[in-house]
């Protein structure tokens, strides 16, 4: 065996690896996402808050799977040659889904915690939270607006032409304040009104019926479960895109030591970021009844509904060779009294 072949074949290995890793994202990606956006929107009763950033979640990681995850395919399969229109269009749209799911999050965060700190405060309107979306949507694209002008393409690839080095550094700082300090702060600060809040609510006195008692007991637990579910969101946010985020910093910032970090670093982030579009799903169903009723009502018509097609099929193809049989031997009959005439 030469050099070349022990050379050639881990890298094969690892490209269909990746290959592999890449397809099954892309079909648990769209299987999940598609899913929730199909529970939420199809919900029977009226629709709350909380679904609507779901819903919103949803949809920006869906466009993520959607519009980055068959690039990745097609570049492990046979490389991609980056022209103009993708670097201003398709490569920031990465970016512009990290604003959607981080502006969504700290959304959920300061909605539920002005929900449970001022129960009794008269609740939002559907018509401000679809503006409050509108307005997440907005403010992710102009802020990834200067990525798509300075964006070029050279040689098969893409690079940024900022007027100076300063530019690129003044906005890799600004991206890494916007996309994780500020919004962790004020998760932060949410999570810990909310925590503190819950601690110094008391038992519901003794002089309250057992109904609302139940009722309150049964609202808080509600309440405990969202936090649940959100913090758990907001590590694996956390995890999985603040590698990427630290690779920028020492790419812009580091020495040639750094650049040599932050090029490892990038190859683990593009995984972690591929991994993100497809587990939000998988959280709702975990800690959440209603999604976890669902995929199993979703996934329970699915086989059912395969299985009793698979039972009819023979049944109908055994009644269309019947009726055929019969117009043949009508046709027949009528040639044979034709014939006779």
């Amino acid at each position: 065996m030469t050099n070349s072949t022990d050379v050639d074949l881990p890298s094969e290995t690892k490209r269909q690896a990746m290959l592999a890793f890449y397809i099954g994202i892309l079909v648990m990606g769209f299987a999940g996402n598609s899913l929730v956006m199909a529970i939420t929107t199809g919900k029977k009763q009226k629709r709350s808050v909380y679904d609507l950033f779901i819903l919103n979640l949803a949809i920006s990681d869906f466009s993520f799977i959607v519009f980055t995850m068959p690039i990745n395919i097609v570049q492990k399969v046979n490389g991609i040659y980056k022209t103009l229109h993708y670097c201003q269009i398709v490569k920031p749209l990465l970016t512009i889904v990290y604003f959607l799911s981080i502006f969504t999050i700290t959304s959920m965060a300061v909605h539920r915690c002005t929900l449970i700190t001022n129960p009794h405060k008269r609740k939002i309107k559907m018509k401000s939270v679809y503006i409050w979306i509108t307005l997440i949507w907005v403010l992710s694209f102009l802020i990834v607006l200067p990525l798509s002008i300075v964006a070029n393409a050279e040689n098969g690839n893409c690079k940024e032409d900022w007027p100076s080095l300063n530019h690129q550094k003044a906005y890799t700082v600004a991206l890494f304040l916007m996309q994780f300090v500020f919004p962790l702060f004020i998760i932060a600060v949410a999570y810990l009104r909310i925590g503190t809040y819950l601690c110094r609510t008391r038992v519901p006195d003794s002089s309250l019926s057992d109904s609302k008692k139940k009722k309150a007991q049964r609202k808080k637990q509600e309440n405990i479960q969202v936090i649940k579910t959100l913090a758990l969101i907001v590590i694996l946010f956390v995890i999985c895109l603040l590698p990427g985020q630290i690779a920028w910093l020492l790419l812009d910032f580091g020495s040639a030591r750094g650049l040599k970090v932050s090029t490892i670093i990038f190859h683990f982030s593009d995984i972690l970021d591929s991994l993100h579009g497809c587990v939000n799903p998988i959280i709702y169903g975990l800690l959440t009844e209603q999604f976890r009723r669902k995929y199993v009502q979703y996934f329970t018509c699915c086989f059912t509904c395969g299985r009793q097609r698979h039972l009819r099929e023979p049944k109908t193809q055994i009644a269309e060779n019947t009726d055929n049989s019969m117009i043949s031997t009508k046709r027949m009959r009528r040639l044979t009294c034709e014939v006779a005439q």
